[in-house]
């Protein structure tokens, strides 16, 4: 039974990658970056770093969420690209995007795509009966530890789970 949750958390996973990377764009450019995560050694780097920033934030949220993730076999991470569309809506809170850049602001339309990206993925694991949790630690955890090789404003990880006990719904 084990074998067949793992292979189809696998699927799934490609699905709901494809289905981030599909999903509506505020200018219709690629302004984020999502990648899987599944070796046990690469979620093991990703936790360890999530515990290391409790101690030194005194975030204590950081360490939930790495217990959390424990359970996990599947990560999906996602982040928005330092991308500026050149529009000048100043929606960033700047008048123009290169006053945003220049002060070292994020594109508002790159953040709200990675937030339509995110919801649109995890309707699918909650259409498919995979438990999942957006967690901002997890995220921040994966870009310290590199696992962007493009230069990301924020990010996001989103585990996984196929259980009988859904793993990130009671959280102390």
């Amino acid at each position: 039974m084990k074998n067949i949750i793992e292979d189809g958390i696998d699927i799934a996973t490609k699905l709901m990658l494809m289905d981030a990377v599909t999903a509506p764009k505020g200018v219709g450019r690629d302004d984020i970056v999502v990648k899987i995560v599944k070796d046990n050694k690469d979620i093991e780097k990703i936790l360890d770093r999530a515990k290391q920033l409790s101690n030194e934030t005194n975030f204590s949220f950081y360490q939930r969420d790495a217990e959390n993730c424990r359970q996990s076999s599947h990560i999906i991470l996602i982040g928005y690209k330092m991308f500026y569309h050149g529009f000048d809506c100043k929606f960033c809170g700047f008048q123009t995007c290169k006053e945003c850049e220049k002060n070292g602001g994020m594109c508002a339309i790159s953040i709200t795509d990675a937030g339509i990206a995110i919801g649109s993925l995890v309707k699918l694991a909650s259409v498919l009966g995979i438990d999942n949790r957006i967690m901002l630690s997890i995220g921040q955890a994966a870009k310290e530890v590199g696992f962007f090789t493009e230069k990301v404003g924020g990010a996001y990880g989103i585990p996984f789970s196929v259980s009988t006990k859904n793993p990130f719904f009671d959280r102390k």
